[in-house]
């Protein structure tokens, strides 16, 4: 394995990460303060309705790096660039199809969807721009492949980190020079979006300069093959979205605007949470697809037992903390919003988080399905969960007025079942070895968390936040003795020693 290309991978991300989070974080309260509660919620939902569109692009998309990858390693060039080149000729072809599909919901928006009529302009325009940023995500998804093919994901994620800072530029701009409007936040990463395209281009020219588009490289058959591994990919995100992701939709329809605005704002952190897995898989998937393209089974189920080992590390800690300290952090956060306002965002927080904590322990373990091109599965038990949490949400709704809690609450509790009880072993039986493999590493983080996560809450019982200094303070000082204790706890003697022969000569080469 290796492990230096996946920790500089890793880093960058962290890094990318990082400055993201914090640019959501100083730019969302002033959002919120600018345009209201209701109108925030509609950039969340049409976000929302960008992954149900997405849902049909990732047909094509979700395997293409898989496929050009397996092909180059094996340096079958014309193979290599036949998928390439296909994937981005059906791009332009589902541009259209979206096109005119999202034109005509948008004519008719103010009907289908609960929108106050004062927002319904700025709604509207909201949602094209929306729709127009997915069309340019697809082409910078095509152009980001050369960075996957070379394992050069931080290449990938400094560009990233450039785009969030044009992002905020021009997103606190707007804000500060015109009358504020929702749809400058789509409007900023509409242009991060260009950037993107304009940058990862070019970096593709150098990394894989023998990776070409052309129209005679365009074979439908090629399409096809994508296609058949990649529906399986569409199926599961179609059953994530039911299971997770109409709840800004359901809170629309059957709580208001207003109440959808509260659950948006609520699940800032765990949505940022999911992107940080999400980045994580990525950092290790390149590892994966090479280990498994060369048949190396036994070194490919070291690195992800590793992968899980890291990924607990750096994600634990947070996650404990942001239960733990989360009322202090959003009366910081939010301080127009009262005290009973922020325990309903607190609370709708940790049941959105909650499925994040498990999937913590064993995120990668989803990689492994399209790794190995087992999709139907994991596919079929999503979209079971994803049918009883849709029906059960209704009811809950229809009988009880538990509102957004019942929205946020029932998603989480059928995918921690899905996590905990069918991916540990699914990933295992991908791999054609025994079964509990996994749950070693799996459990042992979960005993990790619930460790930290106590120590978290008897120190929040003893201590007073008043200011961000406070905080900062705090949960700088309790953050390291967490990650000292995760360190000790979750990482072998032999794995602890590596590290820290590793950081010993990195200061010996400084001094």
């Amino acid at each position: 394995m290796d492990k230096k290309r996946v920790l500089i991978n890793l880093v960058s991300n962290i890094l990318s990460f990082i400055i993201q989070l914090g640019i959501n974080f100083i730019v969302t309260p002033i959002i919120v303060l600018k345009v209201g509660d209701a109108a925030y919620g509609f950039v969340g939902l049409a976000n929302n309705f960008v992954s149900y569109a997405n849902i049909f692009t990732i047909v094509i998309n979700s395997m293409a790096s898989r496929f050009i990858t397996v092909e180059y390693v094996k340096d079958k060039k014309d193979e290599a660039n036949k998928y390439y080149s296909s994937v981005f000729f059906m791009n332009i072809i589902m541009s259209i199809l979206i096109f005119v599909v999202t034109t005509i919901f948008i004519m008719n928006i103010d009907v289908l969807l609960n929108v106050p009529q004062e927002l319904l302009g700025d709604v509207k325009i909201t949602f094209v721009l929306s729709f127009i940023n997915l069309i340019l995500s697809l082409f910078n998804t095509i152009f980001n492949v050369a960075a996957f093919v070379s394992n050069r994901i931080d290449l990938s994620a400094i560009r990233n980190i450039a785009g969030n800072l044009i992002k905020t530029i021009l997103l606190i701009l707007m804000f500060v020079l015109f009358r504020a409007r929702i749809y400058y936040i789509v409007l900023s990463t509409i242009i991060m979006s260009l950037f993107l395209i304009i940058s990862n281009y070019r970096l593709s020219k150098k990394l894989c300069p023998d990776l070409v588009i052309k129209k005679e490289f365009f074979e439908f058959k090629y399409v096809k093959v994508l296609a058949k591994s990649g529906i399986w990919n569409s199926i599961n995100s179609l059953s994530k979205t039911l299971l997770t992701g109409l709840d800004l939709l359901m809170a629309n329809l059957f709580v208001g605007p207003v109440g959808m605005g509260i659950l948006s704002i609520a699940k800032t952190i765990p949505t940022a949470i999911e992107n940080l897995l999400a980045t994580f898989s990525n950092t290790f998937n390149p590892q994966f697809v090479l280990l498994y393209s060369k048949g190396n089974k036994e070194e490919l189920i070291h690195t992800v037992n590793y992968s899980l080992k890291i990924i607990g590390l750096i994600m634990l800690v947070p996650l404990a903390g942001i239960i733990a300290f989360g009322i202090p952090f959003f009366h910081l956060w939010l301080p127009a919003k009262s005290d009973q306002e922020i325990i309903n965002i607190q609370i709708l927080s940790i049941l959105s988080i909650l499925p994040f904590i498990i999937s913590a322990s064993n995120y990668t373990l989803f990689v492994l399905d399209s790794v190995t091109n087992k999709l139907k599965r994991p596919v079929i038990a999503t979209f079971i969960m994803s049918l009883l949490s849709t029906v059960t949400t209704i009811i809950l709704l229809k009988i009880t007025d538990w509102g957004v809690f019942a929205i946020a609450g029932v998603s989480s509790m059928y995918w921690i079942i899905k996590v905990f009880f069918f991916n540990t072993i699914n990933a295992a039986i991908n791999l054609n070895i025994k079964w509990y493999t996994f749950f070693r590493p799996f459990l042992k983080n979960l005993l990790c968390f619930s460790l930290v996560l106590v120590f978290y809450v008897l120190i929040n019982n003893m201590i007073a936040i008043y200011s961000y200094f406070d905080f900062i303070l705090y949960v700088g000082i309790f953050g390291i003795i967490g990650y000292i204790f995760c360190f000790l706890f979750l990482l072998s003697k032999n794995e602890k020693d590596k590290f820290l022969k590793k950081l010993k000569s990195i200061y010996n080469r400084k001094t």
